[in-house]
């Protein structure tokens, strides 16, 4: 029996007006997309006190191509990005922004069908016996009185995408309280779920511990790495100015795990050193506790004239700044999966990486590792593939070429054969 979907829409609605995303949200986007072209989706499912709301298929459809269109449009306008590209190629007196602007503006019309797509309520409908009901985001979990009904279902499956375990694991990085939060959400998790989806190895065996240490019975989990959410032909994404410019950029929220500090100082060390400089790009949303990160944007002289801090760019944009760019960067201290680097190594765009085992899985070998707290190995690998045809950059580019990127087409696949065994 292959049994109907209904897909948690809960996380896709919360993101209606947000155009700079993370990893997340972009992972959710891309199952939404494909479900909504997949005979299997029966409805939509919104959190409700009692009960969820449930969405038609039609709505579902709406709801992603909203969220798409928003996110490949992103929130800065065209002109911004021409900003950015002139000041990368040392344009005289190029004025880059350098304040992130995530958020749109909406007028009143846009704004009433956000409403009817956050509210409207469709016809009288219910989940499907023996259906999956399929959470990809986690969405709401760290209250779990809004997932009792699936008790009160056993004849729905659960599956749940695990990102990572990372609050519990090292909740240094989190808010204040996030740890607790977090907790919440993995006993829902635990609670009713009866498969697992995770992007890595080294989350599933984290999973496992989990499983084991609070005495759970085992549950089937399905590995599979995520494609690129900027999957494109390579060739379309080269701009041959960006390219002979040199610049490296970073793809992620400001917040301390993911180590921009670090990054900076090497900067300002590169800045005083002789020769030429390079230039940095941070596009990301303002994270948490990234006080000391934004002052050194902000008040940094000595930074300034290399680094640009940048957040709701177009897909087709980031596309380009990515694949021209001498490397991507990624020195967190922990990761759960690493969608930057998957997405760099597809575009054929080096990648200088923590070295850390989620990495080395993802990247199938092809970056340049070095310890996240190793700022002099940092800054001799960025000066060193600063230089276009510098041997070692040479080699991280050859290295790009053995990089097998997974398709989206490869991953739904692999992922619809796991479900229609549960």
């Amino acid at each position: 029996m292959t049994r109907p979907i209904a897909y948690d829409a809960t996380h896709l609605v919360s993101r209606l007006n947000c155009c700079a995303t993370t990893g997340i949200d972009r992972v959710d986007l891309a199952y939404a997309r494909h479900l909504v072209d997949s005979s299997r989706l029966a409805c939509g499912v919104h959190y409700g006190i009692r009960n969820p709301h449930i969405f038609s298929r039609e709505r579902v459809a709406r709801l992603a191509q909203r969220v798409a269109q928003e996110t490949d449009d992103g929130a800065r306008s065209p002109d911004d990005w021409a900003k950015l590209r002139a000041w990368l190629l040392g344009t005289p007196r190029a004025d880059s922004p350098d304040a992130p602007r995530p958020e749109k503006k909406s007028d009143a019309r846009d704004l009433l069908r956000k409403i009817e797509l956050r509210l409207a309520h469709d016809a009288p409908r219910a989940i499907p016996d023996s259906a999956i009901y399929l959470n990809v985001a986690q969405h709401g979990l760290e209250y779990p009185r809004l997932f009792d009904w699936l008790g009160r279902r056993p004849d729905v499956r659960a599956a749940f995408f695990v990102h990572d375990f990372l609050p519990l694991d090292y909740p240094e990085y989190f808010r204040r309280g996030y740890e607790a939060r977090f907790r919440r959400r993995t006993e829902t998790i635990l609670r009713h779920a009866s498969a697992i989806i995770v992007s890595s190895h080294a989350v599933a065996e984290r999973v496992e511990s989990e499983f084991v240490a609070r005495g759970k019975r085992s549950i089937p989990i399905h590995v599979q790495p995520l494609a690129s959410p900027l999957d494109w032909p390579a060739q379309i994404a080269i701009d041959r100015e960006l390219a002979d410019s040199c610049y490296f950029v970073v793809v992620s929220t400001l917040e301390p795990r993911k180590n921009h500090l670090m990054l900076l100082n090497v900067w300002r060390a590169l800045a005083s050193a002789v020769g030429e400089k390079p230039k940095l790009v941070l596009v990301g949303n303002p994270g948490w506790e990234n006080e000391q990160i934004v002052d050194m944007l902000q008040r940094s002289a000595a930074i300034r004239p290399y680094v640009r801090w940048v957040a709701g760019l177009s897909a087709g944009a980031l596309r380009k700044l990515v694949a021209n760019a001498r490397a991507l960067l990624m020195p967190s201290f922990a990761e759960g999966y690493g969608l930057p680097i998957v997405e760099a190594l597809s575009l054929g765009a080096p990648a200088i990486v923590s070295d850390i085992p989620v990495f080395r899985e993802i990247a199938q070998g092809r970056a340049v590792f070095l310890s996240p707290i190793d700022g002099a190995g940092w800054r001799d690998a960025i000066g060193e593939l600063s230089a276009a045809d510098s041997s070692r950059r040479q080699e991280a580019v050859r290295d790009t070429r053995g990089f097998a990127p997974p398709s989206w087409d490869g991953y739904f696949a692999k992922v619809e054969e796991f479900l229609a065994t549960l």
